[in-house]
């Protein structure tokens, strides 16, 4: 039987093992109380929560939104900020001596001074007075990279090379930023976050030190520990699985293989297979980079985050991201001049807005790599349109003010508009192009960015 006293009156209750974790009421007084963990026993209950509860009269459980090994996640509300959050409820089975309470705190208390675009942020690290051990972290929109990989493979569909990049490109970002103060230990695809437009989140910085250093005898009968290996085992590094001293290169090895399952759709568990036997669009000097990522010593490796970022940058801007070609040809076999246009690579984005109706819902979209038009058509570029077709005038064509060589045509119709394009070699952009053209996958709120408009940056209030 395990002892609870009831905060409010002092009163003592004895309750069954079995109940653990649970909420109930006091019997003296009618307070809510929790029934807490008792770390010396050998029950295998993890502490849960139902929508409306509240954790340490802060946070309201509004779903639950992740289950691991080390716990569950939910959606709540920080009553105190208010503010969404998401509340990780730490399975005390996992870290169940007082040191590793201790130091799981202190990694937790690490994760928060590391503010990174590319890493989750975390609010609040405590326990509760019922002995729950809990963090609270920045509520993210999106997907883990592991669901997304999934559904690749289910498909059948490889990840486009480009998205295989930016994406390790954002986690090496993060890692070089974080490996100041800590190592992650424990990178896997599970542990980002996709969020719209194709922007990542990584999880869980430092928190499996916290399981590495629990005793192997603090665990219970029947309850799995993970070996003293600081990691999920499938991409844990060879230093890690051999149990020696980690540094930061652990990290960079795990990069290399989230990079070749990004590549290949193959996991760390699957058959090794070279990628080039999977795919043939991958340039040679990235493969070179995953080679020396995926080195067995770490002291052939790439020896920092900023090394191995530089490396792999560099060879995709040079492997992919080469000069535009002069002309393209466009869709009836004729060559196109792209002197006045940009390239744009695509990918996933936002599109719509829930702040205007007309644009509502918001949603995310994917658009494959296109040209367009540097700038809008002018009064020249039309006139010549008009010279060799005899198509009409638009209007204003004669209104001095609108009408100078070095203006964008106006008054031009959607019909007249794909008439000049075609006769240019070209068309109109898709609505989608045209978004991703002006917002971009960063989602700017205007072509330029997020600064609000202003004469020196548009047409604005006249001028």
């Amino acid at each position: 039987m395990l002892q609870v006293t009831c905060t409010h009156c002092g009163l003592r209750i004895l309750v069954p093992e079995t109940v653990q974790g649970r909420q109930g009421v006091c019997f003296g007084c009618g307070t809510t109380l929790r029934v807490p963990i008792d770390r010396k026993s050998g029950g295998t209950q993890l502490a849960e929560f139902k929508a409306g509860e509240r954790v340490a009269d802060r946070y309201v459980i509004e779903a639950q939104i992740g289950r691991g090994g080390m716990g569950v996640v939910y959606k709540a509300h920080d009553v105190l900020v208010d503010e969404p959050v998401a509340l990780k409820i730490m399975n005390m089975y996992m870290v169940r001596t007082q040191r590793g309470q201790n130091l799981f705190i202190k990694e937790a208390q690490i994760a928060r001074r590391i503010p990174h675009i590319n890493i989750v942020a975390v609010h609040d690290v405590s326990t509760t007075s019922e002995g729950v051990l809990y963090l609270t972290m920045e509520l993210l929109q999106g997907r883990r990279l592991r669901d997304m990989l999934r559904e690749h493979r289910e498909q059948r569909r490889l990840v486009n090379v480009r998205f295989a990049i930016d994406i390790t490109l954002q986690i090496l970002s993060a890692l070089q930023y974080a490996h100041r103060l800590v190592v992650h230990r424990d990178l896997k695809p599970e542990n980002v976050m996709v969020l719209p437009g194709e922007k990542i989140k990584v999880l869980d910085f430092g928190l499996a030190m916290a399981v590495q250093e629990e005793p192997a005898e603090s665990s219970p009968e029947g309850v799995e520990k993970p070996n003293q290996i600081a990691g999920t085992t499938a991409y844990a590094s060879p230093e890690q699985k051999n149990g020696w001293a980690i540094d930061f290169r652990a990290d960079l090895y795990t990069v290399g293989l989230v990079l070749y399952e990004l590549l290949t759709l193959r996991t760390p568990v699957d058959q090794y297979v070279e990628v080039p036997r999977v795919r043939q669009d991958v340039a040679p000097s990235v493969l070179e980079i995953l080679k020396k990522a995926l080195e067995t010593s770490r002291d052939d490796r790439w020896q920092s985050a900023a090394a191995f970022h530089r490396a792999l940058s560099d060879a995709y801007n040079k492997a992919y991201r080469k000069q535009a070609p002069a002309a393209v040809s466009s869709a009836k076999g004729a060559s196109v001049s792209t002197e006045k246009m940009v390239f744009l690579e695509g990918g996933r984005f936002l599109m719509g807005s829930n702040d205007v109706a007309t644009a509502k819902p918001e949603f995310e979209t994917e658009v494959e790599p296109f040209y367009i038009d540097k700038h809008p058509v002018t009064n020249e570029e039309y006139q010549k349109f008009v010279d060799e077709t005899g198509a009409a005038e638009p209007k204003f064509w004669h209104d001095a003010d609108f009408n100078g060589p070095d203006q964008p045509v106006v008054g031009v119709s959607f019909d007249e508009a794909r008439a000049y394009a075609a006769w240019a070699g070209k068309r109109l952009p898709t609505e989608k192009q045209w978004e991703f053209a002006a917002r971009g996958r960063e989602n700017r709120q205007y072509p330029w960015g997020s600064i609000e408009p202003e004469a020196t940056l548009s047409n604005f209030n006249d001028y």
